[in-house]
């Protein structure tokens, strides 16, 4: 409410000031000194004074900071004398401004239908005197109150918002008509209307260009959030990009730690989480210029380096954090819980963390009464991950259904999708397979929706109408040809006609010579049709040979596709079965898990990319390693390093190297750190002097290598197996923990396809 007040304070400051500036962000109360203006009241040496005095008194208690009833009698004492003398002066302006005052005041008090009338009759007193400009501003105000409130008043902030943009369309102030466009948008973003709220920031954004506006990045920022909700990632990261180029253009760095903030989480959905760290940072740096989003801006720090293992550093932070500036908000104790709640679930002290996450869940509840609004989602969300991680499948149900059952647009689409994957877990576990088939079937909807097998068939489509497209091209430029060269020799034709009936002299020489360039024309002609009907036949051929290779293209992305939906089914029946196993049993069980997941991912690159022969292994490895740091770091904080040059492999040798990759850091995660030192794997792969070269490194604690080469362990029998299968070499070593070097030739049928 404090917030709200303060937007709306200064939109009546530009009432009293005669500014047309709307302020597009929020801004903090302007401090005047009660005392000061009392004073000013009580020297008062004429009635236009008094009233003045009293105008600015009447506003200072309505939007003044708290939620007490005396100052709202205070506001009605002197906003009624405002009232009175402004009509005894006849000071139309000044009375307005009193009229709608007094309707703020309503509307504070929860005298809404009153509040309603009054604003209609304060807005109406504004167009008859011809204000249409503080009109618009009394619309703009009552569209922020009731903005993210209950329709109590029959005024949507919609509602407001466009009768506000009339206005200003008549008196053709384009930029506030921008601005209001924009309002919509953001009004349509809280509402999850994700849509609507990007149509109407592309429109902002056109207007803004138009007129030459400069300060872009708060609607470059509103499309980024937009886009993050959608789970359109690398769009958001265009918008967050041309959203930091215009406050470096501008200046303007007011709200700098938002906007930074928005650009850290977009580089967090995409997992690059040290640029995220960066952004972070430097939005921490800005907390001075709001001091009141100190905690809300370390939290997102300190989630990061808590995901990097650095739990006692973030507990450190925390203990300063809270003895400097003890939180107060009810937001800033709902950060701590959670942070508190991370970090010992973190360290495995379960207690611990399950009272710090109740805790989060209570005051989230306390800050939204509505289960479905945003905070309680996202609280709801991590307390079903702790209890997914501790195997109390009951407890994660109960809050993934609460989650699941927001309406649509209120979480990002990524968040839903691993929801349903969770609950997946959640009934196998619980032999609920009915459940289980449905919640996997929604996760399968969601995964696919960026990239399906119609679309696929709509590429091909389009591909191929470009292909006949060229043919008829080719084909009507065959014939404009054709005819021209008709007209040349008809042209020829004429001239040694003409030529013959001059040279009366030579007409034997110049008939004989004609019948034989008759005689070589007819020639030439009889070739030409062969000529043409050689090439239409090519034509028809290379047309035909480029349809089946697009068909065959298609028909390989289905067959991969379908082969990894198999495999993935393969997947879920493992973890559902795992549910049942222990010790070496599921070991193994989750070791053929990881493996076939290994395989599936390698043909789901394969349906998703254009060239559907081979496998970017810089995109597949991240990804995969992704995987396995999720899956089995086991509380360690394993720190991944991966520099993998851009290099297409075929399936015969990128699904060897995906198995040896998998068995690799699985046993490094598995084994290599039973201490507490800083753990870290890289993962390396180039070309060198004509091969392959892949190098997987760790700083563990070594692993014992037999002289006579023979491999005690069914995994490192797999991966000398697999390397030998490529004919390439595979080399361990011990050096300050084990060193894995592969060497192997790429495909030559690959490499002539990749140049």
């Amino acid at each position: 409410m404090k917030e709200l007040r303060a937007v709306i304070f200064l939109l009546f400051t530009i009432h009293l000031n005669g500014v047309s500036q709307i302020a597009t962000v929020k801004s903090p109360v302007i401090p005047i000194e009660e005392s000061q203006m009392l004073s000013d009241l009580k020297k008062a040496k004429t009635e236009h004074e008094l009233l003045n005095s009293s105008l600015k008194l009447g506003s200072y208690y309505l939007y003044k900071p708290g939620e007490e009833k005396s100052d709202l009698d205070n506001a009605d004492h002197f906003l009624n004398q405002a009232m009175a003398l402004s009509t005894k002066l006849k000071v139309d302006s000044l009375k307005n401004k009193a009229r709608f005052v007094l309707a703020e005041v309503l509307f504070e008090r929860g005298k809404y239908q009153q509040a309603r009338s009054a604003y209609l009759k304060a807005i109406d007193s504004y167009i008859q005197s011809g204000q249409k400009e503080a009109a618009a501003l009394a619309w703009i105000s009552i569209g922020y109150r009731v903005k993210y409130s209950a329709d109590t008043a029959a005024m949507a902030g919609l509602y407001s918002f466009n009768h506000a943009l009339i206005l200003y369309e008549q008196l053709h102030d384009r930029e506030k008509e921008a601005d209001i466009i924009k309002d919509i948008g953001d009004m349509y973003l809280t509402q999850g209307k994700l849509d609507l709220a990007e149509n109407e920031l592309q429109q902002a954004l056109k207007l803004y260009k138009t007129i030459g506006y400069k300060n872009l990045h708060y609607t470059y920022d509103l499309l980024s959030g937009v886009n993050v909700m959608k789970g359109n990632f690398n769009k958001a990261l265009f918008y967050s990009l041309e959203m930091i180029k215009s406050v470096q253009a501008t200046g303007d760095t007011a709200n700098a730690l938002q906007l930074y903030i928005r650009m850290a989480g977009v580089y967090k959905a995409l997992n690059q989480d040290e640029k995220s760290i960066y952004w972070y940072k430097r939005a921490v740096q800005n907390v001075a210029k709001k001091p009141d989003e100190l905690y809300f801006a370390n939290t997102y720090l300190f989630k990061l380096l808590i995901k990097a293992g650095k739990i006692k550093e973030v507990l450190v932070a925390i203990k300063k954090l809270t003895l400097k500036s003890p939180p107060v908000a009810l937001e800033d104790k709902l950060y701590v819980a959670m942070l508190l709640g991370d970090c010992h679930s973190r360290l495995g002290n379960d207690k611990l963390a399950e009272k710090y996450y109740l805790q989060m869940v209570a005051i989230a509840r306390e800050i939204q009464i509505n289960p479905t609004d945003y905070t309680n989602l996202v609280v709801d969300n991590k307390i079903a991950d702790f209890y997914l991680s501790r195997k109390k499948y009951v407890l994660a149900r109960h809050y993934l259904i609460k989650m699941l059952a927001a309406p649509p647009g209120i979480m990002f689409v990524d968040t839903i999708r691993n929801a349903y994957h969770k609950l997946f877990k959640c009934d196998s576990a619980d032999g609920n397979y009915l459940a289980a088939i449905k919640s996997y079937q929604h996760y399968k909807f969601l995964t696919d929706s960026i990239f399906t097998i119609s679309k696929a068939k709509q590429v091909t489509q389009l591909q191929l109408q470009y292909a006949k497209d060229q043919q008829v091209q080719r084909l009507e430029n065959k014939s404009k040809l054709q005819q021209i060269a008709i007209q040349h020799a008809s042209t020829v034709q004429r001239f040694i006609i003409g030529s013959a009936g001059l040279l009366l002299l030579s007409l034997m020489l110049g008939y004989r010579r004609y019948r034989l360039k008759q005689f070589s024309n007819l020639l030439l002609q009889k070739q030409q049709k062969e000529i043409n009907q050689i090439n239409r036949s090519l034509q028809i051929t290379i047309t035909e040979k480029e349809i089946l290779l697009i068909e065959k293209d298609w028909l390989l992305k289905e067959v991969h596709h379908r082969v990894k939906n198999n495999l993935h089914m393969i997947i879920s029946l493992l973890e559902s079965q795992s549910a049942y196993l222990e010790n070496d049993a599921l070991n193994a069980m989750e070791s053929s898990l990881h493996r076939v997941f290994a395989m599936s991912l390698i043909h789901q690159k394969l349906y998703q990319s254009e060239e559907v022969k081979t496998v970017d292994m810089s995109i597949y490895f991240a990804e995969f390693v992704g995987y396995l740091r999720d899956s089995l770091d086991g509380g360690k904080y394993i720190h991944f390093s991966l520099d993998i040059e851009p290099i297409l492999l075929g399936v015969s040798q990128a699904i060897p190297l995906a198995l040896v990759l998998n068995e690799a850091v699985t046993n490094a995660i598995k084994y290599a750190f039973p201490d507490d030192r800083q753990a870290k794997i890289i993962i390396k792969m180039q070309r060198k002097d004509g091969d392959t070269e892949l190098i997987i490194t760790d700083n563990g604690i070594g692993m014992p290598i037999k002289e006579d080469n023979d491999a005690d362990s069914l995994g490192l029998k797999l991966m000398k197996g697999l390397i030998k299968e490529i004919g390439g070499k595979i080399l361990f070593e011990n050096n300050k923990g084990t060193m894995i070097t592969i060497t192997f030739n790429v495909d030559l049928t690959l490499e002539n396809y990749q140049s």
